[in-house]
């Protein structure tokens, strides 16, 4: 995954974890527990791509 690939993925999560966060405080901590998990794992994968 390259570099601006990467900002336009960070830049879609952010906005929509804004959204959340404005709409369900709770659910935030949850969601993004779940994104970093998922970012995480999507790391590790493009590490042993390369």
């Amino acid at each position: 995954m390259n570099s601006n690939t990467r900002r336009e993925i960070m830049g879609i999560i952010a906005i929509i974890v804004g959204i959340v966060f404005i709409v369900a405080p709770v659910v935030l901590p949850w969601l993004l527990g779940i994104i970093l998990i998922i970012y995480g794992i999507m790391e590790l994968i493009n590490r042993g791509m390369e």
